[in-house]
């Protein structure tokens, strides 16, 4: 399918469908000034029937409108002038798709530029408009099965009235595209089955990114003997009871010709790609569910798409943390304590708070690197969907100015977050009587003193943790991964590169 930025008459483009907004009481979105007085008597003798008053999704397909070449026009109703938003305008294109997609139409003319929406310019709504798309058409498919749904689509346009915004369109249009394959990336690699995404799975992934962004990204493994040399004692011990040992993608993206590239971004996923709980198991109810317990590296893998396909001038380290956590005569108990890789001890009292020890190491190996920013991505607490549900991810930092970057472009995005405290206070709940700290706290606050601990091993760098366990995926009959936060990550990094 491919998308296109139009700046023409209306009534003289050649398309399969136009798809043209009425508000409430009957108002055209953009029509009075594209359609001639014989069009618009057309239209309004159906609307005069009742046959749509323009509310929030309501349609009303007709054919064979004198004076027009399109073959047909979706009025499709936006409420209320002037009260819209940006959920607003994903429903109505979504609303558009789903009765459009019944029919064999090829081409699609959206002419919706013109609403007004709330905090939201041409830029952000063909950006909104696209994501909406995309989100539609993922639905259709299954992983691994040949029983997917037609889709006879050949191009969608978005019409601006004027030439001016051309460019500006077409910048929304790019930058879409790019974000979406980010997002659908992460969102096919989150829905696999764990007897296929195992940690070297993740590895073999990222490595098909170094072929295909040749010159832009270089992929590098650390593999379990190297993690024993280097002393990743936490993390080979979350891996010690399966037989799909750790592996650790390191993902090396660099944008050319730039100053930005003195900045080094690292950006760590947390990838267990199943999560039992090992000796502290879980209950079954549900456990399928615990394959996304590698969104977090899904997500970076995403985002360093996004970079590779718009050439974003920055230098990106992207870190999957592949690791699988199973219950075994191997595997790590309660009552051990390890010797991280920073020289810290911890004593375990939880082996389910795998994911934190996992990043504690990846957070020590990283140093090499020198960053200037560190983000660590992790489905790493249930007490966080429990605080936050499934709208907002955690945020936590130990930097005012990358917190405000990240909520900027969380609003920016509507990919939502909300930042919770990191505070000495916090801290004492990790103390332990025979290592320097333990795993989990005393049972109150557990995102908090997850994100306590990170912080432990953190202190030299500009740091944030984005914890998405409420996020990543949606359970029920819509169960699958989201994408999240690839689009936020995505936008960080337009941000930081100046990207406009």
């Amino acid at each position: 399918m491919k998308f296109f930025i139009k700046n023409s008459l209306l009534r003289e483009e050649k398309t399969d469908c136009i798809v043209i907004g009425i508000f409430e009481f009957c108002e055209f979105t953009c029509a009075n000034n594209c359609f001639n007085e014989s069009v618009l008597s057309y239209i309004n003798n159906f609307i005069k029937k009742g046959d749509i008053q323009g509310k929030i999704g309501q349609t009303l397909l007709l054919y064979n409108i004198p004076n027009i070449v399109s073959e047909r026009i979706l009025l499709v109703g936006c409420g209320k002038k002037d009260s819209l938003n940006r959920y607003d305008l994903s429903k109505i294109v979504e609303k558009s798709m789903r009765i459009l997609n019944k029919f064999s139409i090829k081409n699609i003319l959206f002419s919706l530029m013109e609403i007004n929406i709330e905090n939201c310019d041409i830029y952000w709504s063909i950006r909104t408009m696209v994501n909406a798309i995309n989100k539609y058409f993922y639905k259709n498919f299954k992983i691994n099965t040949s029983l997917e749904k037609d889709i006879y689509l050949y191009s969608i346009s978005f019409h601006i009235m004027e030439k001016k915004y051309f460019h500006i369109a077409n910048n929304a249009l790019k930058h879409a595209l790019a974000i979406n394959s980010g997002i659908t990336a992460a969102k096919k690699l989150g829905n696999l089955p764990p007897n296929i995404c195992n940690p070297l799975y993740l590895f073999l992934q990222a490595q098909k990114l170094s072929e295909k962004y040749k010159g832009k990204i270089d992929v590098t493994s650390i593999d379990i003997k190297e993690m024993h040399d280097l002393g990743m004692n936490a993390y080979v011990a979350v891996g010690s009871g399966s037989k799909n040992k750790p592996y650790m993608s390191v993902i090396k993206y660099s944008g050319k010709n730039t100053i930005k590239q003195e900045k080094v971004i690292v950006l760590i996923g947390k990838g267990l790609t199943f999560d039992s709980g090992g000796i502290s198991i879980k209950p079954s109810k549900n456990m399928n569910e615990m394959k996304y317990d590698m969104c977090g590296a899904a997500a970076v893998y995403g985002t360093l798409i996004v970079a590779a396909k718009l050439n974003l001038p920055l230098t990106i380290i992207g870190i999957l943390a592949g690791c699988e956590n199973m219950p075994g005569g191997n595997a790590f108990r309660p009552g051990d304590i390890l010797t991280t890789m920073s020289g810290k001890t911890v004593e375990i009292l939880n082996t389910d708070a795998e994911g934190r020890l996992v990043l504690c190491d990846v957070l020590t190996f990283i140093k090499r690197f020198s960053p200037d920013i560190v983000i660590d991505i992790a489905t790493l607490t249930g007490a966080c969907a429990v605080a936050l549900g499934s709208h907002f991810s955690g945020l936590f930092s130990n930097d005012e100015k990358l917190a405000y970057d990240l909520e900027k472009s969380s609003q920016q995005t509507n990919d939502k977050i909300w930042r919770l405290p990191l505070s000495s206070e916090y801290e004492k709940e990790l103390n332990s009587s025979f290592a320097d700290f333990s795993n989990v706290g005393k049972g109150k606050a557990g995102a908090i003193t997850a994100a306590c601990f990170l912080s432990q091993f953190s202190k030299e760098y500009t740091w944030a943790h984005l914890d998405i366990a409420g996020t990543a995926w949606e359970s029920g009959n819509n169960q699958g991964a989201t994408g999240r936060p690839v689009e936020l990550l995505s936008q960080f990094l337009l941000n930081e590169s100046n990207f406009f």
